[in-house]
Order: structure tokens, then sequence, then C-alpha cells
């Protein structure tokens, strides 16, 4: 029995670690995953490794002007995504992302589009468990007591999101310069995860800073907070696992700067509400994720953020 209960946790744990990563699909860079890659991956107490490809569907609406009558401009983001994650040790690992972007933009008199890699990120993490306390009376009774997994742990990471995206000055003049390929600049990556899984429920919880650097255009993007939390329900199957999960997630953004004198309107914030669902199988995992905004101020009111969807398909590497 506690053989069969421990591998029970061990997958959901696993699960729980892909789930965690779905989730930070759209803490991006100002309105879209087009100026930070979209995300990147975080995992939580297991050793599996993978690689897989994923796609983010954004939406937003960008008015140009105060008025109620101003020209206004539809843009849908659209990213296809290579990821992965290697352990390299119990305790760390490594996650990679590369982007292909493709964004349009549809004015009633135009439209715009470009399409290239966005900017790659790469990130270290380091994970610690923790145990139920331990017990001494247990101990002198029996020769090999193992320590009682708590169900918490947390995780600890720092990267950096590569300029492999191009950015072009001239489409900061539109009213979302987050309509961009990438940032020009190398950003610093920083995050803090807690997660804790108990028999059918668990929650994940993840605080990400994200340091904007200076591109060669003295152009800087706004340092960014962002937060997410989930939360889910295992259903386990003799094949499969399914796990229904519902959350939120929000961005606060900084002006953007240039030349050293920040930007006015530039700022904001985004709260988020998600919900979705993920299949585990012995070589797969399939998940899918819906977010829809709850309350939002970006660029003045001026850039309205719809929907998002994302679709991932990963191949597990460790069986």
């Amino acid at each position: 029995m506690n053989v069969l209960q421990n591998f029970k946790i061990k997958k959901l744990i696993l699960v729980l670690g892909f789930i965690f990563i779905s989730q930070v699909s759209f803490s991006c860079d100002l309105c879209g995953c087009s100026t930070s890659s979209g995300s990147f991956g975080l995992g939580t107490l297991n050793n599996a490794s993978f690689v897989g490809f994923r796609y983010i569907y954004q939406s937003f609406e960008s008015k140009d002007g105060i008025f109620s009558n101003s020209p206004t401009s539809k843009e849908n983001f659209h990213t296809y995504q290579l990821w992965g994650r290697v352990p390299l040790t119990e305790k760390f690992y490594v996650s990679a992302i590369l982007p292909y972007q493709d964004l349009k933009r549809k004015y009633t008199d135009r439209a715009e589009n470009i399409n290239g890699f966005g900017d790659a990120t790469i990130m270290g993490w380091y994970k610690i468990k923790f145990y139920k306390k331990f017990d001494k009376e247990k101990a002198k009774l029996y020769t090999n007591v193992q320590k009682e997994p708590s169900g918490h742990s947390i995780e600890i990471g720092i990267g950096t999101k590569l300029p492999t995206g191009k950015f072009e000055q001239i489409l900061t003049d539109r009213v979302n310069p987050g309509f961009q390929l990438g940032t020009g600049s190398f950003d610093g990556v920083l995050c803090f995860a807690h997660s804790y899984g108990a028999d059918k429920f668990g929650v994940n919880t993840n605080l990400t800073y994200y340091l904007k650097g200076e591109n060669k255009n003295d152009y800087r993007f706004g340092n960014q907070f962002s937060y997410a939390s989930n939360f889910f329900y295992a259903i386990a199957k003799e094949k499969y696992m399914l796990l229904p999960f519902v959350g939120f997630n929000g961005n606060i953004y900084n002006k953007i700067e240039q030349y050293e004198e920040k930007i006015a309107k530039t700022d904001g914030t985004v709260f988020n509400g998600t919900v979705g669902a993920e299949i585990t199988t012995k070589d797969f995992i399939f998940g899918a994720n819906y977010t829809l905004p709850i309350s939002h101020n970006l660029f003045g009111g001026n850039v309205t953020p719809k929907q998002a969807l994302s679709i991932y398909l990963n191949f597990k590497l460790n069986k």
C-alpha cells in the first residue's frame, strides 16, 4: 500500500510541475509574449526531463486617442515555442525556451505583420524539499526509518533572456510598443516558487521579477513583477491522470525609458483568471489553459487585453 501511495505521490508531483510551467505562459513583457519569449520552465520535486512544443495565442485591442471614436487596432500574437528541462543533479536543473513569433495588427485601412525568432530564455533552478518532523521514538524501534515528505517544496530560479529577437525602433511609436519580436536587450529573471500537494488537492504559487536591460537604441522596457497561483484536483485513471485546475495571475509593469527619460503612459497592471486541464501518460503530457482578464489598466487605458490560449505537448525523456 505504501509503495502504491508513494508512486501516486511522485506521479502527482510530476504533473504538478508541468501545470506550474503552463501557468506562467502569460507573464510576459508589456502586453504580450512577443518581448519575453513567452515564459520559462518551472519544476517541482522530480528529476524528470522533457522536450516539448507549445503554442500561445493572445489578442489585444489598442486605441490611438482619448476619444470614444478614436481609431483602434486589433492585435493577434501567435507564439510557437520549443522548450525543455534537464536535471543536472537531484537539487539543480536548467530550463530553456526558444520562441518563434508571428504578430499581426489590423487597422481599419491597413494591416501589419512581423514574424521571426523571439528572445530565448535560459534559467537555472535550485529546489528544496521539506520533510515532516523526524520521529525519534520510532527511530529507536526501526533501523531504516526514512524521512517522510511534507508535501511542501520551494524553488529558486535565476536566469536571463537573450536578445535573439529583432527590435525595431519604429514600432515603439505605436500605441502598444509590446508589438515587437524582442527587446533587443539582455534581461535578468529572478523567481521564487512554492508548491504543496496533499492527496488529490494541491496549490502552487510563484513570484517572478524581470530586470530589463537597455538595448543599443538606448531603449529600456520597464521592470516587471509577475505573480500566479493555481489550484488543482487530481483524477487518477489506469493509464493516465487528469488534473483540472483554476487560478489567477497578474503583472505590474514599470514605465519604459529612453535616453534615461521615462515615457508617460507606458506602465500598468493586469489581473487574469485562468482555467484548464492537463493529461499525463507514460510518455507524454498534454495540456491546455484559457486566460481571461478580470481587471487591467495598460498604457493609460489605451491597450485592452482580450483573451489568451495555451496548448502544449511534452515528451518525457525519463520514463
